[in-house]
């Protein structure tokens, strides 16, 4: 069988291969990939683990991200040759903070040689995993984070027939009222659409137009801690795993939420006072994710008959 192996597998990479490295198997080989945890709601390290059937001969792990506004990557985390079947690779990455959220995809590439009913094959085989990292932080410039978010989800690329870009961003809320820097951003830059300026704090000279104006739709409430006391939303695996009840920011509930649907990631907002001029609490997670949040918040503010306001 050795030498027949040898002679299938010359003008390939199994033909330097000894024959006895090269394992007996009774399909195609498979490719395992692991990452654990299978998600970041913390600040913390993911952990890689590979596995390969057949001879490999060469393999790569890398891994590349979508992340908030930009993309990351992709980066070789590991490469290996020479390794017999079945073996073990790990490899680490991390630490992980709020700067990293986004969808990461982890990538498993490898050539390998094997022999099946006596015959010696060379095949390249690919194994993808995807593994969401998005932990809460907080931020005093709410103002910056929904201009950034608003360049970027109407950002232009290209020109004349090449262009992409120019999706909507919405926002929706209930409020005791509007600190004057958040209601000056919304009123004056993502309401009437002064957009791809590229300036932060945002002006409008002679060079303004509208591509999509954010849409905002705010209510006036005298505060949600009841709403929140009821327990009426789960903020779900990226708050946390608690539920609105158990939500505090300091020593006192929630007075204001703010939902945003922003270029990449959904946003809850919670402040403490409700007019957002505190340190805002913000829960990031996947485009979409929030959208169960936002019912049932719409559906409170109708229930309360909470007054819709502009800014």
């Amino acid at each position: 069988m050795g030498v027949a192996g040898l002679a299938v597998a010359q003008g390939t990479s199994c033909s330097g291969v000894s024959p006895w490295l090269i394992p007996d198997l009774s399909g195609r080989p498979s490719l395992s990939l692991n990452v654990t945890p299978e998600g970041l709601a913390a600040p913390g390290t993911l952990s890689v683990v590979a596995r390969v059937q057949g001879y490999v001969v060469s393999a790569t792990l890398s891994v590349r991200g979508a992340l908030r506004w930009e993309d990351y990557g992709p980066v070789v985390l590991r490469s290996w040759g020479g390794s017999p079947t079945g073996a073990v690779h790990e490899a680490r990455f991390g630490p992980l903070d709020p700067s990293a959220n986004g969808m990461y995809t982890f990538s498993l590439t490898a050539t390998v040689c094997y022999r099946l009913n006596g015959v010696v094959r060379e095949e390249t085989l690919t194994q993808e995993t995807h593994t969401p990292v998005y932990i809460p932080w907080s931020t005093t410039d709410l103002p910056r984070l929904l201009w950034k978010e608003a360049e970027t989800t109407n950002y232009i690329r290209g020109f004349l027939n090449d262009v992409a870009g120019g999706e909507p961003m919405f926002i929706e809320g209930l409020v005791t009222g509007l600190a004057e820097g958040v209601r000056a951003l919304l009123r004056d830059y993502l309401v009437r659409g002064y957009l791809n300026q590229g300036n932060y704090p945002p002006s409008c000279w002679w060079l303004c137009y509208s591509v999509a104006p954010v849409q905002v739709r705010l209510y006036a409430v005298q505060g949600v801690e009841g709403l929140f006391q009821q327990g009426w939303a789960s903020l779900g695996f990226f708050g946390g795993m608690r539920d609105s009840r158990s939500y505090e920011l300091g020593t006192k509930g929630v007075a204001g939420v703010l939902v945003v649907r922003g270029y990449r990631h959904d946003y809850i907002l919670l402040s403490r006072r409700g007019d957002f001029s505190d340190e805002t609490q913000v829960i990031e997670m996947p485009k979409g994710g929030a959208e169960v949040f936002r019912k049932a918040l719409a559906l409170s503010a109708l229930q309360s008959q909470a007054r819709e306001v502009r800014p």
